[in-house]
């Protein structure tokens, strides 16, 4: 289905992020249509959808499957106030808002900010930032799964699903797209104002903390512990044989509860 600008302009009730959205209906990745936006003077704030990426990717690197029509592809461009490190937190509770409030469908986070559904994951999100003078420009990339498509490979669709997948009605991509812009916007508001209240919602919502989980360090080693907190800066705490420790980067797989 063709996007609705128009549509989605009468839904959107934020006043700064996603107020200007420009769509395609094939691209390479958004994250790179977003860069050369910013580089030709795009405003802040703007938003850049596909139906389809040839070239999405995840953290680490990782491509993103991102079949026509199967998704929400969108990068924001923003501007946010220094450090910036909690952009992405912020973006994992507001995709869970707005996958709760336009398809009534209630999801958590797994560390640092994949959104899940009954274990599996449902959307991914990546922001790269750069200081640009007394500010940060961020390209925050979301992939919201709306439909599974055919074909998925076994390995994808033990570990990887959907808002039709789980029996409830995909919404529309600029219905989506508005609630999503919304409550973005809400929760940046919230990072700015009151950085101890977003660390308390992202927390609540993380499933991750107090589970015995194994650690794939960037490097691919593996640390196993026991998730017990997270730092002010998003930073994982595990303890590891009786010793907490700190990590910044990996990807989590929750093996079973602690005790």
């Amino acid at each position: 289905m063709p996007f609705d600008v128009e549509r989605y302009q009468m839904l959107r009730r934020s006043t700064s992020v996603g107020v200007r959205v420009k769509h395609l209906d094939s691209t390479g990745s958004t994250m790179d249509d977003a860069r050369e936006g910013a580089r030709a003077g795009d405003l802040p704030g703007t938003a850049y959808v596909a139906a389809e990426q040839t070239a999405g990717r995840g953290r680490e690197g990782r491509s993103w499957v991102s079949e026509p029509g199967a998704g929400l592809w969108v990068t924001y461009f923003l501007e946010v106030p220094p450090p910036g490190t909690l952009v992405s937190i912020a973006a994992g509770l507001a995709v869970t808002d707005a996958i709760e409030a336009t398809a009534g469908l209630e999801c958590v986070l797994k560390w640092p900010n994949d959104v899940q559904h009954a274990g599996r994951k449902l959307c991914g999100v990546l922001a790269e930032a750069t200081t640009v003078g007394d500010s940060m420009e961020v390209y925050l990339g979301i992939g919201i799964n709306l439909r599974t498509p055919q074909g998925m490979p076994e390995e994808v669709l033990a570990i990887a699903t959907s808002i039709e997948q789980e029996g409830r009605p995909a919404p529309a991509r600029e219905v989506l797209l508005a609630a999503l812009s919304s409550a973005l916007e809400v929760r940046l508001q919230t990072l700015e104002r009151d950085r101890a209240a977003l660390l308390e919602d992202w927390k609540a919502c993380l499933v991750t903390l107090g589970q015995r989980v194994r650690l794939t360090l960037p490097g691919g080693a593996n640390v196993e512990g026991d998730a017990v907190d997270v730092e002010d800066d998003g930073a994982l705490v595990l303890d590891v044989a009786g010793e907490r420790r700190v990590f910044r980067a990996g990807d989590v797989t929750q093996t079973r509860p602690v005790g």
